[in-house]
């Protein structure tokens, strides 16, 4: 046996020669391997996962708080009170107000209120019937009754999206046969959901020359109110002109108004209006889709947020 060989104790207390190939297998296998440190990132990075998994569930979560902070107006009017604000006859407001300078009709935006009044320049747009309460900017918009009659249709001016667009339909009472309107609905501010009443302004503004506040900046509404001043002052001065003395006299005509007079014209016709729609038969308790959808996308948006703080967790591990 070469010199080289060693004795070892066998299982037994027995000596045991192994060769130099032998010995050095068995010295391979007693140390450790060394570990690829290039293997040991992939694994650590197998294990925290993807970069993009995070940035995808930030993704997720803004698009969720983008959609349920668009429902803000439909979760608040579900949460409002579902008995309806007793605003009474539009007819009666100018009489109200004539009462008590200081009162104000109660119209609030996105409330649930039960109005009445006498319909004034009705019109058709899609499945709904467009009219204003007599004595009030309230705009009532009804759903209609489907019909089948093919003639009881006119074309839209120029969006077909908008409603409503089209003239007097042919199956609309005259004003002299309207009823009288009696309901409740959704209150909806014209200034605070233009997109909604876009179509509504566009037909009224055309056929009535009618002018909403909201389109308007500050100023712009002085200038239009000192312009209509400006008219009504030259009025004022060219009727007591034409009249005689006498005339003067017994209709107590002055060279001017005083401005008093002025700001009760002003408020009789006014440069521009802040109206509001009416959305018949829209009750609160109609708007529990929206609660269910956003409780739904709340939950899985905190879970989304659970797992992202999971991921920074993982990857701030040594």
């Amino acid at each position: 046996m070469s010199s080289k060989d060693s004795e070892k104790p066998d299982g037994d207390g027995s000596q045991k020669d192994y060769s130099d190939a032998e010995r050095q297998f068995l010295a391979h296998q007693e140390e450790p391997d060394e570990f690829d440190e290039e293997l040991r990132e992939l694994i650590e990075t197998r294990e925290r996962g993807s970069v993009l998994r995070p940035i995808l569930m930030i993704i997720v979560i803004l698009m969720i708080g983008s959609v349920i902070s668009g429902w803000g107006d439909e979760l608040e009017y579900f949460f409002s009170s579902w008995e309806p604000v007793q605003v009474g006859d539009t007819a009666a407001f100018s009489e109200k107000a004539a009462a008590d300078p200081d009162w104000e009709p109660p119209l609030n935006h996105n409330t649930y209120v039960s109005m009445e009044g006498l319909p004034t320049r009705m019109t058709t747009g899609g499945n709904y019937k467009f009219f204003r309460l007599l004595g009030a900017e309230v705009y009532v918009q009804l759903e209609q009754e489907e019909t089948d009659d093919e003639d009881d249709t006119h074309p839209l001016l120029e969006d077909q999206e908008s409603l409503p667009e089209r003239n007097m339909a042919p199956g609309l009472l005259p004003d002299e046969q309207r009823q009288f309107y009696s309901g409740e609905g959704r209150l909806i501010s014209f200034a605070a959901d233009p997109e909604l009443v876009r179509g509504i302004k566009r037909f009224y503004g055309e056929r009535y020359n009618m002018q909403f506040c909201e389109d308007f900046v500050e100023h712009q509404i002085e200038d239009m109110e000192q312009q209509l001043l400006e008219r009504i002052r030259n009025r004022w001065q060219q009727r007591y002109e034409e009249a005689d003395n006498e005339e003067r006299e017994r209709r107590g005509l002055t060279p001017e108004p005083t401005a008093e007079e002025e700001q009760q014209l002003l408020e009789r016709d006014p440069v521009c209006v802040n109206a509001y729609l009416l959305q018949d038969g829209q009750r609160p308790v109609d708007r529990w889709w929206y609660l269910l959808f956003t409780v739904l996308l709340g939950g899985f948006a905190v879970y989304t947020a659970f797992k992202l703080v999971r991921w920074f967790q993982d990857w701030l591990k040594p």
